[in-house]
Formats: C-alpha cells, structure tokens, sequence
C-alpha cells in the first residue's frame, strides 16, 4: 500500500514508519519548519489544500495515519489558536485534499482524556487538548458519511520507550537523577496506563493491516496496557530496574484541575491485538543502556 503519515517526527510516527517501510510505500506529510532529512517521500503543508490534493492524486495514497497533534495537559490563552490548527485544521484540510481521491482509508489518533469518567463512553474532555481531538472527529464525521472514505479512531493513553525526547516522567525522573535536585510531586495515588512503543506500534500496524483488508470494522478502538500502575509505584519501579534513587516529595503539590485519577476503560480493545513487553522489560529497554 502507499500510505502517507502526519506527524512522523513525532515519537510514534518515527517508530511506525520504522516498522512500516519495506512493505509499504511511505509518505510524510510535515510543515515547512519539520526536520525533513530522514524522509524520501515528502509533502510540505502549508495550508496548500488544492497541492495537497494533487498530490494525493498523482501518488494514488490509499491511506492516512494522522498522528500529528499539539498536547496541552494545561493551556493558556495564547495556546487555543495552536491548538486549533493543530488539532483541528490540520486534519480537516488533509481530509478535504482527500475528496474525490483514490483514499480508502482514513487511521485517526485519539486520547484517553476524551473520556474523563472512567467507565463510560461518554465524551467528556480533560481539557482543551482532548476537546479538540473529539471536534475534529465530529468533523471528520461528514467526510466519511460524504466521501466513502473508511475512518477509524485508535485511542491511547501515555507511551515510553528508548529515545524518547519528550519532556515524559521517565524523562523527568532521569533529569533529577543526574542533578541531584529535590522533585516536589503529587501524592502519587494517580493510575498510569503506558504501554511501551513497540506495543502501540504494533497496535497501528494491526489496524493498518485491518483497514487493507477491508474489515468490517467499529468507529475507535482503543489500546490498553494489560496492567495500571499507581504514579508511586511506578516511581519505585523505576529505582528497582535502574538502581538510582530518586528524589521525590510525594504530597507537595497538589493534583492539577480534572486530575486523571482512574484512566478512561469503556472502550473497545483493538481486535486481535495485546500488549506483548511488560513494564519491567519496557523499562529495562528504555533505561538501561
């Protein structure tokens, strides 16, 4: 398949174009500002919809994995425009280029924190970030009842793995290691589902290989580590695998606004997939070297 990818100098996508070249044909979809050197097949965006379509055409894409977003666990006011395109316009735009195209499908990224209330799947955002990934799938809406494009949503939670540059808590704790500084925390009770790259890779790769195969298939699906670990606990695994201590004041802050204390589980599991490296071994991958 020819597949073209959003966000592949993000963490997932690079990863995912890892485990997708050879049997696909890939294409990266980045703005001007993108780090383009690691890439062969390349669209630049800039706002350019007519190009974007044109391009889509003469490389005959069957299918979109959306992964670029802008995340915010908090905003400020001069965050919403960002926000916005990010998250709203950017996938609207690649979804009308896609009209009247030989796109079959459509594979959109989403968020736990659509679901604030654990056990139902009821939309209920965390905040701002998840507010736009739920508008833009009520947008996307209209371009797979209008246009016959296949559109499916794989929810996730929080990932982890080697090279990972985010400003994560694994990336955190490794920080403090190597002060010596003092991290003042929450108390800690907070539930973490993380799954480790491999394990979410994987969970794309299965979908992709769904939607090729032209599956009947649900509107979202969702991938859920096969255990929680409270923030505590997860610290004191972090000690246990790397052998460093770390210095952390449980209690000294408070939780934030709409604190997730429960991830969201009324979702439905991707069909055919499970998480296959436990903590443990994700940890040892990802922190010791």
């Amino acid at each position: 398949m020819k597949i073209l990818i959003t966000g592949a100098t993000g963490f997932i996508g690079k990863n995912l174009i890892d485990a997708l070249e050879g049997e696909h044909e890939i294409h990266v979809l980045v703005r001007p500002s993108s780090d383009m050197a690691n890439f062969a097949r390349i669209f630049c965006f800039e706002d350019n919809i007519p190009a974007l379509h044109s391009y889509l055409e003469e490389h005959q894409i069957d299918g979109i994995v959306h992964l670029a977003s802008l995340f915010l666990s908090s905003h400020k006011d001069t965050d919403v425009k960002n926000l916005i395109d990010s998250n709203i316009f950017l996938g609207t735009a690649v979804l009308e280029a896609s009209r009247n195209t030989s796109l079959k499908w459509f594979l959109n990224t989403g968020t736990f924190w659509q679901h604030y209330i654990p056990d139902t799947q009821d939309y209920n955002p965390v905040n701002l970030y998840a507010a736009t990934k739920q508008a833009f799938i009520d947008v996307a809406r209209y371009y797979a009842e209008t246009s016959g494009i296949k559109f499916v949503t794989l929810k996730i939670c929080d990932t982890f793995g080697p090279n990972d540059t985010r400003a994560k808590i694994f990336n955190l704790w490794n920080k403090i290691v190597q002060s010596g500084e003092v991290l003042a925390m929450s108390p800690g009770e907070q539930l973490i589902d993380i799954l480790y790259i491999d394990d979410v890779v994987g969970g794309f790769v299965h979908l992709v290989n769904l939607l090729k195969g032209n599956e009947q298939l649900e509107s979202d699906y969702a991938l859920y580590a096969d255990k929680r670990y409270k923030l505590k606990d997860l610290a004191g695994l972090y000690q246990e695998v790397t052998g460093k201590k770390l210095n952390v004041e449980w209690g000294k802050r408070t939780y934030r606004s709409r604190e997730v204390m429960e991830p969201w589980n009324a979702g439905k599991r991707l069909v055919g997939w499970t998480p296959k490296v436990s903590m443990e071994e994700g940890l040892l991958k990802t922190l010791v070297q």
